[in-house]
């Protein structure tokens, strides 16, 4: 050109060749991502057809018998009516493994097993669980406590309960969770003649 000036051309780029490999990647993941909203849309229409309500559970009635403290160890057998209520119609329960224990002053002083139970959709199902403390030692202070305590005709006790469950939904059985259920103060009195009071549990699934 008249000005000395040089113009250099360049092809396009060529536009970058897609292995197959990343071909299938791409369908790959795809793929994992429609299923991944396709069981999210199912547990979604699932929770909203079955409502899950929480489980109520209480303690009905306490109470103690065989009573002996000497030289700062416990025997004792404590016998507890343990209500369950399951307010769900589409929902039973597998109880597959359940443990009871009894504590004061968060010191475990019986312990004992329960036996496993189904219970069905919408049912309230009582449990009696018999649990006897053997020789426990306690410590001094803890064992003055009880002392007092039993002077004035009844305990104020602990309950914990743990369970391995499973819930059922139509023929489909969930996988094994773990139940904690705490009843706190319990009282629990030296004669079965007197009136209990329904104490209700904390839960943590």
């Amino acid at each position: 050109m008249a000005n000395g000036t040089t113009i250099t051309t360049h092809p396009p780029p060529s536009q970058p060749v897609r292995s197959p490999q990343s071909r299938l990647l791409r369908l790959v993941a795809v793929v994992i991502l429609s299923l991944i909203v396709l069981v999210g849309v199912a547990v979604l229409i699932t929770w909203l057809i079955i409502r899950p309500k929480q489980v109520i559970y209480s303690i009905d009635t306490g109470t103690v018998n065989n009573f002996n403290l000497r030289n700062n160890h416990l025997n004792a057998s404590f016998d507890f009516l343990i209500r369950a209520h399951n307010p769900n119609r589409r929902i039973s329960i597998y109880y597959d493994s359940i443990d009871v224990s009894v504590s004061y002053d968060d010191q475990t002083i019986a312990f004992n097993t329960v036996e496993p139970f189904h219970q069905p959709r919408w049912n309230i199902t009582q449990v009696e669980a018999k649990i006897e403390a053997r020789n426990v030692a306690l410590s001094s202070g803890l064992a003055k406590d009880l002392k007092v305590e039993k002077s004035s005709g009844q305990l104020k006790l602990d309950v914990g309960i743990k369970a391995r469950i499973r819930f059922k939904v139509g023929v489909l059985k969930m996988r094994h969770r773990s139940l904690r259920v705490l009843c706190p103060y319990v009282p629990v009195h030296f004669s079965s003649s007197k009136i209990s009071q329904r104490v209700y549990c904390d839960i943590d699934y």
